[in-house]
C-alpha cells in the first residue's frame, strides 16, 4: 500500500521528514467531505505513517501494523481503506492477508521483530478488551487466559457491546458479570444476544 503522489506531502527533498504538508485544497474537495470523521482521521493519520518510509516513497506498512500504529481493528482500518482509494494505491494481496510475504526466507532477526510485533499487538488487544471489561479483577489469570485462547479484538469488543447492556449483566449491581479469566476461557463472546422476552 502506497499514498499517491506522496512527493507532494514531503517538506524536505532529501530526508525523512518530521512532518507533512496539508494543503488547503482539501477544503475545496468534495471527496474529502464525503469521508466520515473516522475515515478523514485514518487518512491523515495514514499519510503521517507514510513520512516513517526510509524510502521515502509514501509506502504504508501491512494492514496489522497499521491498525496497531492506530490502536484500532484490523477490520474497522480496512473499511476505512475502501473508502480511502482517491488517496491510496493498495496491494490486495496485503488488503486480504497482513501475514503476505515474498518468497525469501526470514532472518533471525526479522522472526525475532515479527514475533515482537505480534506480541506487542497481542497486549494491545489484551488492554483494549481489558479497559472495556465491566468487571476488572484477577488481571494476570486474564492475561494468560488472553495469550491462551487469542481472541479477534473486534469480535469481542462487538460481544461486550451488547452484553454490558444485558439484563443478565446490568441486575444486582452487575453481581453476575463473569471475571475476565471465565469470560475468556469460556468463549463467552461467541455468545448471541437474547431476544427480549424469550425464555432462559
Amino acid at each position: 500500500m502506497k499514498v499517491k503522489n506522496w512527493q507532494d506531502f514531503q517538506h524536505f527533498k532529501d530526508r525523512r521528514p518530521p512532518w507533512i504538508k496539508l494543503y488547503r485544497e482539501i477544503l475545496d474537495d468534495p471527496d474529502w467531505h464525503s469521508l466520515s470523521g473516522d475515515d478523514a482521521k485514518t487518512l491523515i493519520m495514514i499519510w503521517l505513517l507514510a513520512s516513517e518510509d526510509k524510502a521515502m516513497e509514501g509506502n504504508i506498512p501491512d494492514l496489522r501494523t497499521v491498525a496497531f500504529r492506530l490502536r484500532s481493528t484490523e477490520s474497522k482500518v480496512n473499511q476505512s481503506l475502501t473508502k480511502l482509494s482517491k488517496w491510496l494505491y493498495q496491494d490486495d494481496i496485503n488488503m486480504i492477508s497482513s501475514c503476505h510475504q515474498v518468497d525469501i526466507p526470514e532472518t533471525e532477526t526479522e522472526t525475532e521483530k515479527r514475533r515482537d510485533r505480534d506480541r506487542d499487538i497481542l497486549m494491545s488487544d489484551f488492554e483494549l478488551f481489558w479497559n472495556n471489561y465491566p468487571n476488572r479483577t484477577g488481571k494476570d489469570k486474564a492475561l494468560q487466559s488472553w495469550k491462551k485462547a487469542k481472541p479477534k479484538i473486534d469480535e469481542v469488543l462487538y460481544a461486550l457491546s451488547w452484553q454490558a447492556e444485558s439484563e443478565q449483566w446490568t441486575k444486582d449491581n452487575g453481581q453476575f458479570i463473569p471475571n475476565p479469566a471465565t469470560y475468556i476461557n469460556q468463549g463467552r463472546w461467541k455468545d448471541e444476544p437474547v431476544k427480549k422476552g424469550a425464555a432462559f
